[in-house]
């Protein structure tokens, strides 16, 4: 489930000369605007904080017969606040020109190719090229970050790399070979290569150096600090120096020592319509596997993501699990190593990271009851050597408030910007949460939607997520009671006019517990927060 590629693979279609004009033209997308009102999201604010943004989305695609595709996908004014002009008028009564400012205050591209990629089909499949969109299972890890399907709030990014892929029907290319009439068994198999990072714009080292060391006076002397050879130090760096693109050489593109490259296997059965008695029933299960290598960094990273999706007679399960393990000397993040630990790499970590969903109850047309319970692992110590926290994917939302809004602030104060990779980004954090919810749909076109969250830390680390007695980590100070992270109430409605108009309107209450120092972070030291949210999407 990459994207629509293992659907496509097929059997053998000769390939012809196309025409100029022998192919369609399809264009889909949405244009829409959402907006934010929060009360009492900082401390000390007076009245409520209202925004709103755009976001057109485009996505043309040329289409040859079924057989060869290219396809595009254009942001235009992606996350732009309205109204804002970034001060380019000097009397701001004066001003009509709105500039494309995003929420976070800085100017955003107007204009953005986001993806470009080919797709065809060959007498062994289908092979798709270019900047594309990964997605497979809920979107725990790769989330392509298209539409409107989340209960709550919307997708923001995407995951989006660099790819080249093949997928096949393997049973079919057996059958072939032995001289049988291939079956249409739903069993794909894909094969990729992802090309993450050329150059990654950072002087890696994993080690410092200090000049003026003399071999076996000084224990700080290392020969690597020791350009000249003659016994003193003469380099001066931290583990890691930032460079500017003006600094590359010539030939940076031939080291290939410090390219990021991943290879990804995708194996799934995908059964629908499967008779079962007088009834149907779907069935998806499949594994999708990643490894992915930096040599300078000594990075050897294996992801292992499994899916499982069933659905008879209005009974519904889907469970998405991920385990990440490894070695890596990459993550030279501020406060993610012991710059002045006296080992031989600081920036040395062993993977291992879990996660997963599941969701499972009643699914029908009037009326849906589902039980939701995720996990996120956390990380108590970010500067040992063990690496063993990441938040699920921020495209897979759960809630309003809490992770979305709170504990992605949390993050992003504390960790900084220089840090941004250790952020939230609003996805599921260090936490195990249970998320039942319901909807209703009275008449066609009209939903009702409403949910209940509560999550509990997994491995606090007494900065972002204080420590209580009884948790399972080392703190210097347990000074928390409770033993949840906080609560909150979600409730939304969802109407579809004209068909091809959505409007959605959305509201959520949370309170956090001592769990989380809002206070230390700007957040409303009484814990309770507001968000009243709407959206309206044309999607052609």
């Amino acid at each position: 489930m990459i994207g629509p590629i293992a659907l496509l693979a097929g059997l053998a279609i000769p390939i012809a000369q196309a025409a100029p004009d022998d192919y369609d033209f399809e264009l889909e997308g949405h244009y829409r605007t959402r907006a934010h009102l929060f009360k009492d999201l900082y401390a000390g604010q007076e009245g409520d904080g209202r925004y709103m943004t755009h976001r057109l989305r485009m996505e043309p695609t040329f289409n040859f017969e079924e057989r060869a595709k290219f396809m595009m996908q254009v942001d235009v004014l992606d996350g732009a606040v309205w109204g804002d002009n970034q001060s380019q008028t000097s009397t701001a009564l004066f001003a009509g020109a709105p500039s494309a400012t995003g929420i976070e205050g800085t100017a955003e591209d107007t204009f953005q190719l986001k993806r470009a990629w080919m797709e065809f089909k060959i007498p062994l499949g289908v092979i798709r090229i270019g900047r594309q969109p990964s997605d497979w299972g809920m979107g725990l890890l790769a989330n392509d970050g298209n539409g409107f399907d989340d209960l709550f709030g919307e997708n923001k990014g995407g995951s989006t790399y660099d790819r080249f892929i093949f997928a096949t029907k393997p049973l079919a290319i057996a059958q072939s070979i032995a001289g049988r009439e291939p079956s249409d068994f739903p069993l794909f198999l894909a094969v990729g290569v992802d090309r993450l990072v050329e150059d990654p714009l950072i002087q890696y080292h994993g080690f410092a150096c200090e000049p003026g060391l003399v071999e076996g006076v000084d224990d700080g002397y290392s020969a690597a600090c020791d350009s000249r050879g003659d016994g003193v130090t003469d380099l001066t760096h931290g583990i890691t120096d930032d460079r500017l693109d003006s600094q590359r050489k010539d030939d940076w593109w031939v080291d290939g020592d410090d390219d990021v490259m991943e290879m990804i296997y995708v194996l799934i059965y995908k059964g629908e319509g499967l008779s079962v008695g007088s009834s149907t029933m779907d069935l998806t299960a499949g594994t999708y596997v990643v490894n992915r290598m930096q040599p300078e960094t000594d990075s050897n990273i294996t992801i292992v993501d499994a899916y499982l999706r069933f659905m008879w007679s209005g009974l519904y399960l889907e469970a998405e699990a991920l385990h990440i393990a490894g070695e890596t000397s990459a993550i030279a993040l501020p406060g993610a190593f012991d710059a002045y630990a006296q080992v031989a790499d600081p920036l040395a970590k062993e993977a291992d990271i879990w996660g997963y969903v599941v969701k499972g109850g009643l699914q029908g047309r009037l009326l849906s009851l589902i039980m939701e319970h995720g996990y996120a692992s956390g990380d108590e110590d970010a500067t040992d050597t063990a690496f063993t926290g990441r938040p699920l994917h921020p495209d897979h939302n759960v809630g309003l408030l809490l992770y979305e809004e709170i504990l992605a602030r949390v993050t992003a104060t504390s960790w900084t910007e220089s840090a941004e990779g250790l952020w939230s980004q609003g996805g599921v954090y260090n936490s195990r949460y249970f998320y039942p919810h319901i909807r209703w749909r009275p008449m066609d076109n009209w939903e009702v939607s409403a949910a209940y969250l509560v999550a509990f830390p997994d491995k606090p680390d007494g900065v972002r997520i204080r420590c209580a007695e009884g948790d399972d980590v080392e703190c210097a100070i347990y000074d928390a009671e409770d033993k949840a992270l906080g609560t909150e109430f979600d409730i939304g409605l969802k109407h579809r006019f004209h068909n091809h108009v959505d409007l959605t309107l959305e509201a959520g209450w949370a309170r956090t517990t001592d769990r989380i120092p809002v206070e230390n972070y700007g957040l409303n030291p009484d814990g309770k927060f507001f968000t009243l949210q709407s959206r309206v999407a044309f999607l052609f």
